[in-house]
């Protein structure tokens, strides 16, 4: 062993570095591929959709959020036949925790109900969808359970999950 340190060659430990360099370029790879395929945020599995039993409202979201980060949760909802708003009713805590900062489009009315917001959306007489956007920058840590409902529809409940 001496004469082979010796000769710049000990081949115990090449044997054990060159393992060492494979598991480390494929934890690299992997994590390259966690990253692109969305599972760590941003990508094709990011998004989540949900549709309550009724079919009356759904939602595209993000399971696993950033602390402080943008997010968007949009509703697609169904209006009443002949109708000419949609009411959504949320949980406060969508405004309150999630740093609620725009609903697009605007609300005609909105009031308060205990731990819930019901907000009234004027839409084009003879559309049989509404698609509404939540923006915000979740201020709380950990899971939060959220619901949504139409007046006249079931609740759809989802969580979300903000990581610092």
């Amino acid at each position: 062993m001496p004469e082979e340190i010796a000769n710049g060659f000990y081949p115990a430990f090449e044997d054990r570095w060159r393992k060492a360099e494979l598991a480390g370029r494929f934890a690299m790879v992997g994590f390259v591929l966690v990253c692109a395929l969305g599972l760590l945020g941003h990508g094709p599995f990011s998004e989540r959709s949900l549709t309550n039993k009724d079919g009356s409202i759904s939602i595209r979201y993000e399971p696993v959020v950033r602390f402080g980060a943008p997010t968007i949760i949009r509703f697609d909802t169904r209006v009443p036949p002949g109708g000419d708003k949609v009411a959504v009713t949320i949980a406060k805590d969508l405004v309150d925790q999630f740093g609620l900062e725009s609903i697009t489009p605007r609300p005609a009315t909105w009031e308060i109900a205990g731990s819930n917001i019901r907000l009234v959306f004027p839409v084009q007489v003879g559309e049989s969808h509404a698609l509404i956007r939540f923006t915000g920058s979740p201020a709380f840590r950990g899971g939060m359970d959220l619901t949504a409902r139409l007046d006249a529809g079931e609740t759809l409940s989802w969580s979300q999950y903000a990581v610092p």
